[in-house]
């Protein structure tokens, strides 16, 4: 279908085409794409980005977080296109401005640029975890830019212990529609988190339902921060939402984002008219595509009645009529025929059932039920196998040893440390995308860390002095130079 609206996005939908004539339901997956607009050009005065960087006492151990975090914030910031407005702010029981000074947005350029990433060298680790107190001041700053696409990147290695949980879930609901966010996650090399997967799933849900990556491998924290930053300032439109029209046949199971993360946006739904509903979806670049599980409970009919039980759009205008895929089923006695999954939706619901188990698999170690842990995560251990998520399959071996990958054959290691199973819980959302794939565009490979470097007075192992800020090829800035 064209693009709805003049936006640069795309709608499809998949689903089986025959019913029980006693009633069932339809499972449809909605495919948005989005779409190169005719206008190529991108108002990058358009886009506010804010930086919260995790930096509570436990940055400091090691040091190695801290330095790592304060690299990656300053290559995001380098990323910047000039006309961008962003802040970084520090996240300890309390959220503090590190640029600018006070609490406002500055307006990227190559000045505020260097500013800013001088302003990191100030930034040291202390305190406690307060995730809801940083939101809030990211979205007190970005109400300053209520014409601009905002977003988020929130890097943490700890969990909300200094908020009550009830607090945190209220600054993220205030936040819902205001901006998208993306979560990096830090933990070790041998696997342990000491952050809280169920937060930071949260967090991700309500705000844009963005995979949330745990990170283990420090060097390459400033290349995934670039790489979160470019895809954020190309992105065009904000608000979108998928809405779903039924007819009297039908209701509304549950709509869940399948696609790059699963999460379940059934509870987010608004009223848009008599048998509508809007689920919010975020904002979109012409890069991106999700796809979408809408389960619709229909009524029993007559063998061989056929009949549209429902529409799916997506659209960013209210006052607008968004472009609709019809969704048409056909009632019969034939078991065959109602029988067969369509193959998109056979492909989500695998890897849903995967999370689950892997969530159910957990959930049941940490209470102690080992043998019904064992079921859930030999579960979750065929499934990824047979799916060839091998990386998974490794994840859980932290927590079970693994007899029989095909047949789900676990043992649960004793003594488990939960922190062990923080990544396996975020990673268990990341979905594989159904249909061809497209060859990935060709790109250069990401440069390594430069070699040992002298500026300030001190021999450097990061892209950026950790003095004053300055990126290692400006070898004509005062004390630069190889050692």
């Amino acid at each position: 279908m064209p693009p709805a609206n003049g936006l640069p996005l795309r709608l499809s939908v998949h689903h089986t085409e025959y019913v029980p004539a006693d009633g069932a339901v339809v499972d449809v997956v909605a495919t948005v794409q989005g779409a190169e607009p005719e206008n190529g050009d991108v108002r990058h005065d358009g886009l506010a980005e804010v930086i919260l960087l995790d930096s509570s006492g436990s940055m400091g151990a090691p040091q190695a977080k801290m330095r790592a975090a304060r690299q990656a914030t300053a290559a995001a910031i380098d990323a910047l296109p000039d006309g961008v407005a962003f802040a970084v702010v520090a996240g300890t029981a309390n959220a503090t401005m590190v640029y600018p000074g006070d609490r406002r947005l500055a307006v990227a350029d190559e000045s505020t640029r260097a500013a800013a990433r001088n302003a990191l060298r100030h930034v040291a680790p202390h305190g406690g975890t307060a995730i809801g107190t940083w939101l809030l001041l990211a979205r007190r700053l970005l109400a300053t830019r209520p014409d601009a696409i905002g977003h988020v990147i929130l890097l943490t290695d700890g969990r909300n212990e200094s908020q009550r949980p009830a607090d945190l879930r209220a600054a993220v609901d205030d936040c819902v529609g205001r901006f998208t966010v993306d979560c990096r996650a830090i933990g070790s090399a041998d696997g342990v988190h000491d952050w809280d997967a169920a937060e930071l799933l949260g967090i991700a849900e309500a705000l844009g339902a963005n995979p949330v990556v745990p990170v283990e491998d420090l060097a390459g924290l400033a290349d995934e921060f670039r790489a979160v930053l470019t895809r954020a300032m190309s992105r065009r439109v904000a608000g979108v939402r998928l809405r779903v029209r039924t007819t009297g046949l039908t209701r509304v199971r549950f709509v869940k984002q399948v696609h790059p993360a699963i999460a379940d946006l059934t509870g987010r739904g608004e009223p848009a008219g008599e048998l509508t509903t809007d689920y919010p979806i975020g904002a979109w670049s012409p890069h991106d595509q999700r796809d979408y599980h809408v389960a619709l409970e229909v009524d029993a009919m007559a063998p061989g009645a056929r009949r549209r039980i429902g529409w799916v759009s997506v659209h960013a205008d209210a006052d607008g009529e968004p472009v609709e895929a019809p969704i048409t089923v056909e009632w019969t006695e034939d078991a065959l025929r109602y029988s067969e999954i369509n193959e998109s939706v056979a492909h989500y619901t695998r890897q849903q059932d995967y999370a689950a188990a892997v969530q159910r698999g957990l959930t049941a170690a940490r209470a102690g039920r080992t043998g019904e842990a064992e079921e859930h995560l030999g579960r979750a251990v065929a499934l990824a196998h047979a799916a060839g998520r091998d990386d998974d399959v490794v994840l859980l071996a932290r927590v079970v040893e693994v007899l029989d990958a095909a047949g789900g054959r676990v043992r649960l290691k004793p003594d488990v440390d939960a922190r062990l199973t923080q990544s396996s819980l975020v990673v268990s959302h990341h979905t594989s995308r159904w249909g061809p794939q497209e060859p990935p565009a060709q790109r250069s490979a990401p440069a390594g860390p430069p070699a040992p470097w002298r500026h300030c007075d001190e021999t450097q192992t990061g892209a950026y002095c950790e003095g004053c800020g300055a990126h290692h090829l400006a070898a004509d800035r005062p004390g630069a130079g190889r050692p």
